[in-house]
């Protein structure tokens, strides 16, 4: 009974990318042709629309293979790696099949299309790969919590709940962004950061805190005597003016003689 589980889980892959290839294409075809009638839609004059469904188809099929292996292989990590390398060669075929067809339909096929200018389809398959992902993810996650309320195994219940929550939540946040950058979204404006005052931070020259323009030093005419003023002895001050006092006065008495003479 543990073989045939391990080889159904195993065929898991291989079952889920056959199936989401047709279903993208049939109804991604349904919904162009019977639904989308509006006049001023992107992909009314798009006549690659049906090559690009079928490319996409396969991409996701291959993108199926590669999560389904990589699920089982991040689960036999988390189990503590128990079954040897035979239990993990379902992971690595999976891994290894959804690796080749992926790429060889993104890589070789895909940019011989318009996809680049003309994205609507890449825009369905990611909205899909981000629904489907996101909605396991949700149920890996309650699966996880009620495994933990209820002690289960670590082995058997705790490990590959979340395991899976890490491979499909990461994936479906990977497509939900480039579903959105496909749509036009915008990056959030962030606040813009206080700019530092003129003068480079010092309070403004009207402010406190800081001293004025000239600060520092006393402003003019303040701390020094103005000129004129007192502290030192104003212009003509302190030492006796010209022509009278300290000194005689020229042409006139006292100190020097007079020129002219002596005595």
């Amino acid at each position: 009974m543990e073989d045939i589980g391990s080889m159904m889980m195993g065929m898991l892959p291989a079952i889920g990318a056959a199936a989401i290839a047709p279903a993208f294409v049939i109804f991604g075809y349904w919904f162009l042709v019977f639904w989308d009638r509006r006049e001023d839609r992107a992909s009314k004059d798009d006549k690659q629309l049906g090559t690009k469904l079928v490319l996409w188809g396969f991409i996701l099929g291959g993108i199926v293979g590669i999560l389904g292996g990589a699920d089982m292989l991040v689960s036999f990590v988390l189990s503590g790696f128990k079954g040897g390398f035979a239990a993990i060669k379902g992971a690595l075929a999976g891994i290894v099949t959804g690796v080749a067809v992926a790429g060889a339909f993104g890589m070789l096929f895909l940019p011989r299309t318009n996809n680049a200018a003309n994205p609507q389809i890449e825009r369905y398959a990611m909205g899909l790969l981000g629904l489907g992902t996101g909605l396991a993810a949700i149920a890996s996650l309650s699966a996880l919590i009620n495994s933990v309320f209820f002690a289960k195994g670590w082995r058997t219940d705790i490990a590959p709940n979340l395991s899976h929550l890490a491979v499909f939540g990461a994936v479906a946040g990977v497509a939900l962004l480039r579903h959105g950058k496909l749509s036009g979204w915008t990056e959030p404006v962030r606040p813009a950061m206080p700019q530092a005052p003129a003068g480079g931070g010092y309070p403004p020259q009207a402010g406190g805190g800081y001293p004025p323009a000239g600060g520092g030093y006393p402003p003019a005419g303040g701390g020094y005597p103005p000129a004129g003023g007192g502290g030192y002895p104003p212009q003509g001050g302190g030492y006796p003016p010209q022509g009278g006092g300290g000194y005689p006065p020229q042409g006139g008495g006292g100190g020097y003689p007079p020129q002219g003479g002596y005595g």
